[in-house]
Protein backbone atom coordinates (compact mmCIF):
# COMPACT_ATOMS: atom_id res chain seq x y z
CA UNK A 1 0.00 0.00 0.00
CA UNK A 2 1.68 3.36 -0.83
CA UNK A 3 0.58 6.13 1.78
CA UNK A 4 0.39 9.50 -0.01
CA UNK A 5 1.28 12.47 2.31
CA UNK A 6 -1.48 15.86 2.45
CA UNK A 7 0.23 18.90 1.95
CA UNK A 8 -2.99 20.83 2.60
CA UNK A 9 -5.51 23.15 -0.33
CA UNK A 10 -3.06 23.81 -3.15
CA UNK A 11 -5.20 27.49 -2.98
CA UNK A 12 -2.26 30.01 -4.89
CA UNK A 13 0.26 29.30 -7.77
CA UNK A 14 3.62 31.62 -9.12
CA UNK A 15 5.40 31.75 -12.32
CA UNK A 16 8.99 33.08 -12.34
CA UNK A 17 10.94 33.79 -15.30
CA UNK A 18 13.85 35.56 -13.45
CA UNK A 19 16.62 36.03 -16.05
CA UNK A 20 19.98 37.45 -14.81
CA UNK A 21 17.76 38.80 -11.76
CA UNK A 22 17.55 36.91 -8.80
CA UNK A 23 14.02 36.73 -7.88
CA UNK A 24 11.84 35.46 -4.90
CA UNK A 25 8.17 34.19 -4.02
CA UNK A 26 5.64 36.92 -3.89
CA UNK A 27 4.70 37.34 -0.33
CA UNK A 28 0.83 37.56 -1.57
CA UNK A 29 1.41 33.84 -3.05
CA UNK A 30 3.04 32.48 0.05
CA UNK A 31 0.71 33.98 2.44
CA UNK A 32 -3.12 33.51 1.16
CA UNK A 33 -4.50 37.19 0.56
CA UNK A 34 -7.45 38.76 -1.92
CA UNK A 35 -7.27 41.54 -3.85
CA UNK A 36 -9.81 43.77 -5.72
CA UNK A 37 -9.33 45.38 -8.66
CA UNK A 38 -12.08 47.31 -10.42
CA UNK A 39 -12.25 47.28 -14.27
CA UNK A 40 -13.94 50.12 -16.72
CA UNK A 41 -14.41 48.78 -20.54
CA UNK A 42 -14.99 44.95 -20.41
CA UNK A 43 -15.09 43.97 -23.96
CA UNK A 44 -14.73 40.34 -23.39
CA UNK A 45 -16.47 38.52 -20.41
CA UNK A 46 -14.07 37.69 -17.79
CA UNK A 47 -13.84 34.50 -15.99
CA UNK A 48 -12.79 32.85 -12.79
CA UNK A 49 -10.12 30.53 -12.61
CA UNK A 50 -8.48 32.40 -15.80
CA UNK A 51 -5.05 34.24 -15.15
CA UNK A 52 -4.61 38.19 -16.35
CA UNK A 53 -1.82 40.07 -16.73
CA UNK A 54 -1.09 43.97 -16.73
CA UNK A 55 -0.64 44.87 -20.38
CA UNK A 56 2.20 47.48 -19.31
CA UNK A 57 2.76 46.81 -15.48
CA UNK A 58 3.25 42.66 -16.02
CA UNK A 59 1.45 42.47 -12.76
CA UNK A 60 -0.47 38.88 -12.91
CA UNK A 61 -3.02 37.53 -10.74
CA UNK A 62 -5.86 34.67 -10.44
CA UNK A 63 -9.71 35.62 -10.88
CA UNK A 64 -11.74 34.07 -8.15
CA UNK A 65 -14.60 35.71 -8.32
CA UNK A 66 -16.25 38.58 -11.15
CA UNK A 67 -18.61 41.43 -10.25
CA UNK A 68 -20.25 43.09 -13.33
CA UNK A 69 -22.43 45.86 -12.90
CA UNK A 70 -24.35 44.90 -16.15
CA UNK A 71 -24.94 41.35 -18.11
CA UNK A 72 -23.52 42.53 -21.39
CA UNK A 73 -19.82 42.54 -21.81
CA UNK A 74 -19.50 45.83 -24.31
CA UNK A 75 -17.97 48.42 -22.57
CA UNK A 76 -19.06 46.84 -18.93
CA UNK A 77 -17.47 47.90 -15.17
CA UNK A 78 -17.47 45.79 -12.32
CA UNK A 79 -14.49 44.50 -10.24
CA UNK A 80 -12.46 41.07 -10.05
CA UNK A 81 -11.63 39.16 -7.07
CA UNK A 82 -8.23 38.40 -7.29
CA UNK A 83 -5.76 35.85 -5.30
CA UNK A 84 -1.97 34.60 -6.75
CA UNK A 85 -0.63 38.25 -7.64
CA UNK A 86 2.34 38.69 -8.24
CA UNK A 87 2.93 41.95 -6.53
CA UNK A 88 3.61 43.80 -9.30
CA UNK A 89 1.44 46.80 -9.17
CA UNK A 90 -1.25 46.88 -11.68
CA UNK A 91 -1.20 50.65 -13.43
CA UNK A 92 -4.55 52.91 -13.51
CA UNK A 93 -6.09 52.45 -17.21
CA UNK A 94 -3.72 50.46 -18.15
CA UNK A 95 -4.88 47.24 -20.30
CA UNK A 96 -5.96 44.20 -18.88
CA UNK A 97 -5.10 40.66 -20.71
CA UNK A 98 -7.16 37.23 -19.82
CA UNK A 99 -5.28 34.21 -20.47
CA UNK A 100 -3.77 34.21 -24.18
CA UNK A 101 -6.86 37.00 -25.49
CA UNK A 102 -6.13 40.39 -26.25
CA UNK A 103 -7.10 43.14 -24.43
CA UNK A 104 -10.68 42.34 -22.34
CA UNK A 105 -10.94 45.40 -20.05
CA UNK A 106 -9.29 48.47 -18.30
CA UNK A 107 -8.27 48.81 -14.79
CA UNK A 108 -9.52 51.23 -12.99
CA UNK A 109 -7.85 52.93 -9.72
CA UNK A 110 -5.14 50.59 -7.99
CA UNK A 111 -5.58 47.23 -6.35
CA UNK A 112 -7.14 46.83 -3.08
CA UNK A 113 -7.19 44.35 -0.13
CA UNK A 114 -10.07 42.47 -0.11
CA UNK A 115 -11.81 41.32 3.21
CA UNK A 116 -14.47 38.90 2.63
CA UNK A 117 -14.24 36.95 5.68
CA UNK A 118 -12.49 33.96 3.47
CA UNK A 119 -11.40 31.19 5.73
CA UNK A 120 -7.62 31.15 4.31
CA UNK A 121 -7.21 34.71 4.84
CA UNK A 122 -3.46 35.84 6.42
CA UNK A 123 -2.71 32.26 6.45
CA UNK A 124 0.85 30.62 6.10
CA UNK A 125 1.43 28.37 3.15
CA UNK A 126 2.57 24.82 4.92
CA UNK A 127 4.13 23.77 1.40
CA UNK A 128 5.44 25.13 -1.47
CA UNK A 129 6.30 22.80 -4.90
CA UNK A 130 9.05 24.50 -7.05
CA UNK A 131 9.23 22.70 -10.64
CA UNK A 132 12.25 24.10 -12.82
CA UNK A 133 11.46 23.66 -16.53
CA UNK A 134 13.31 24.85 -20.11
CA UNK A 135 16.39 26.02 -18.67
CA UNK A 136 18.78 25.00 -15.39
CA UNK A 137 18.27 27.80 -12.68
CA UNK A 138 20.05 28.27 -9.23
CA UNK A 139 18.18 28.94 -6.12
CA UNK A 140 18.70 29.35 -2.88
CA UNK A 141 16.43 29.00 0.22
CA UNK A 142 19.03 30.66 3.29
CA UNK A 143 18.14 33.99 2.06
CA UNK A 144 21.29 34.46 0.32
CA UNK A 145 21.66 35.52 -3.22
CA UNK A 146 22.39 33.32 -6.00
CA UNK A 147 25.11 34.30 -8.38
CA UNK A 148 25.53 33.19 -12.16
CA UNK A 149 29.18 34.74 -11.92
CA UNK A 150 30.71 32.58 -9.60
CA UNK A 151 27.96 29.92 -9.91
CA UNK A 152 26.58 30.00 -6.07
CA UNK A 153 23.14 28.51 -5.34
CA UNK A 154 21.53 24.75 -5.64
CA UNK A 155 21.78 24.09 -9.16
CA UNK A 156 17.63 22.39 -10.34
CA UNK A 157 18.25 21.04 -13.96
CA UNK A 158 15.09 21.74 -16.08
CA UNK A 159 11.82 19.00 -14.72
CA UNK A 160 13.73 19.03 -11.30
CA UNK A 161 11.26 20.33 -8.11
CA UNK A 162 12.07 20.88 -4.58
CA UNK A 163 9.45 20.85 -2.21
CA UNK A 164 9.82 23.49 0.86
CA UNK A 165 8.01 22.34 3.93
CA UNK A 166 9.21 25.31 6.11
CA UNK A 167 7.73 28.82 5.86
CA UNK A 168 11.01 30.30 6.38
CA UNK A 169 12.61 28.35 3.30
CA UNK A 170 9.77 30.22 1.51
CA UNK A 171 10.63 33.42 2.36
CA UNK A 172 14.25 32.83 1.64
CA UNK A 173 13.83 31.57 -1.28
CA UNK A 174 15.30 33.19 -4.40
CA UNK A 175 16.01 32.22 -8.09
CA UNK A 176 18.32 33.64 -11.06
CA UNK A 177 19.12 31.48 -14.45
CA UNK A 178 21.75 29.42 -13.90
CA UNK A 179 23.71 31.73 -16.82
CA UNK A 180 23.45 34.88 -18.69
CA UNK A 181 21.85 33.27 -21.79
CA UNK A 182 19.62 30.69 -20.39
CA UNK A 183 15.86 31.37 -19.69
CA UNK A 184 15.12 29.32 -16.91
CA UNK A 185 10.94 29.21 -15.77
CA UNK A 186 9.98 28.74 -12.07
CA UNK A 187 6.07 27.37 -10.99
CA UNK A 188 5.33 27.11 -7.67
CA UNK A 189 2.00 25.76 -6.15
CA UNK A 190 1.08 26.70 -2.84
CA UNK A 191 -0.51 24.44 -0.46
CA UNK A 192 -2.54 25.63 2.43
Amino acid sequence: MITFEDLGIPLTHQKITPGNTATALSKYCYQYWRFRLDFTDGDVELTANSWIVGASSGAVARIVEVHADSGTWTDNTGYLVLDSWNGTAFQNAEEIKQAAQSTVANVSGTIKPWTSGYPYQGRQAQAALVIIYAYTALISITGATPDQTALVGTPMVANASILLRNYEAMVNFKTIDYTASSASIAQIDFFF
